[in-house]
């Protein structure tokens, strides 16, 4: 058997921060040659498309599919954390996209592929924000801006997670990954005339959501801060560099004459080194949904 890895990353990755592939199962032969029933692992990477960049539909280019259509046996879609941005959340449920969810069930086998998507819900996304980012950015940026005058408006601008509140509960994710199932079955929508002309049978590869439940994942400093520095670097970079531009505009005194990189080096070191003292253990699992697509 072959079994085939596809890793999507970033556009701007390393290769040795790739997963490592499952160790081969029954394993190597003893023999010189390869026995039938022995497994091969073969694994490589794509660049994934950035879904927060706010990439606008088209009617030739609205879905952008990592793999070739109809050829993933199982795929795993999961994130931990809130998004940086709404517009990765914006058409997660749109068949007219760009959607990441919708882009991974096109990519699945008629027969029988699944898709594992993992998602945090808007309670899962508040537990992030007030019980893990917060305890640890909130103190490290009043600090920089009393010891250094800065304004409240940075602050704001670098602590906010503008898509935290407007993430969805779980009932009204699993009500939305329904309708969707439902919508590309339907026959009625340009994606479903396109998966049809590809299957070349009416019925063949109907998407059915097999399994919905949410779940409590916690998650240590380590892991969450880097996922979080990584996705939010470029962000707070930009919101970094329109305060400073706005403050030699304005010739803001001593401001102004600040370097706004080692603004952006002590913020996302901090997040990273920064000591917090607790008075109890890990925080609260973060809420996340877990659903389970079948198509075939």
């Amino acid at each position: 058997m072959w079994v085939n890895l596809l890793h999507a990353v970033p556009g701007r990755f390393n290769l040795a921060d790739l997963p490592t592939s499952p160790p081969e199962t029954p394993g190597q032969p003893l023999g010189p040659s390869d026995d039938y029933f022995t497994t091969k692992c073969f694994s490589s990477a794509v660049t994934a498309v950035d879904y927060e960049s706010g990439m606008k539909p088209t009617a030739l280019d609205q879905h952008h599919p990592l793999a070739a259509p109809e050829s993933i046996n199982l795929s795993i879609v999961e994130r931990y954390i809130p998004p940086s941005s709404m517009n990765e959340f914006a058409n997660l449920f749109n068949t007219r996209g760009p959607s990441l969810l919708v882009d991974r069930l096109v990519e699945l086998a008629p027969n029988n592929g699944c898709l594992v998507f993992i998602y945090p819900t808007l309670q899962g996304a508040q537990t992030f924000a007030n019980n893990y980012l917060g305890p640890v950015l909130d103190p490290l940026l009043r600090t920089m801006c009393v010891v250094n005058g800065y304004s409240a408006d940075l602050s704001e601008a670098i602590g906010r997670m503008p898509a935290v509140p407007h993430l969805l509960s779980f009932d009204i994710m699993r009500r939305r990954a329904l309708a969707l199932c439902m919508e590309l079955n339907g026959g009625a929508t340009h994606i479903r005339k396109r998966l049809r002309q590809a299957e070349g049978t009416p019925q063949a590869g109907t998407f059915t959501l097999v399994h919905a439940t949410k779940h409590q994942v916690n998650l240590e400093r380590k892991i969450w801060a880097d996922w979080w520095i990584k996705q939010e670097k470029t962000r707070i970079r930009n919101k970094v560099g329109e305060y400073f531009a706005r403050a030699r505009q304005y010739k803001e005194g001593d401001v102004a004459e600040k370097m706004p990189i080692q603004v952006v080096r002590d913020v996302l070191e901090g997040v990273e080194q920064r000591v917090v003292e607790r008075t109890a253990g890990m925080p609260m699992g973060i809420e996340v949904g877990v659903f389970i697509v079948r198509r075939g």
